[in-house]
């Protein structure tokens, strides 16, 4: 049951990149080729589990942090909010939705997209 939610995983992952990949001007398979191709993309399921703390104003938390991967794909407890996101100075929580994934693009899609950005800009 694992391996087959793993296979599924990858293959929303797989069809993730492609429509970046086309909304970045760029070949549908051109980041799922970035990652080793359909056959060996690297992927990694792990599952954490992270209870409701009696007493949340004693938590630290993890650090601020970025994803230096391409892509993470998060399944979140719809009755636990722990997922914050940076926008400008303030961390806004994340609202789990019922049955809705979360993708956080990793550091290496960002770093490819600004670097296309940057060629784009010095070709106008």
């Amino acid at each position: 049951m694992i391996a087959d939610y793993g296979e599924e995983i990858v293959k929303l992952g797989g069809r993730v990149l492609e429509i970046l990949s086309v909304n970045l001007g760029l070949r549908k398979d051109f980041l799922m080729n970035a990652f080793g191709g359909e056959k060996d993309v690297g992927a990694c399921l792990r599952v954490n589990f992270y209870p409701k703390c009696p007493q949340p104003d004693l938590t630290m938390g993890l650090s601020s942090h970025s994803d230096p991967g391409g892509m993470t794909i998060l399944l979140p407890d719809e009755n636990v909010s722990g997922l914050q996101v940076r926008r400008g100075d303030h961390w806004i929580t994340v609202k789990p939705i019922p049955n809705a994934f979360i993708i956080n693009i990793g550091d290496q899609i960002q770093v490819f997209y600004l670097s296309q950005c940057s060629i784009i800009n010095l070709l106008l």
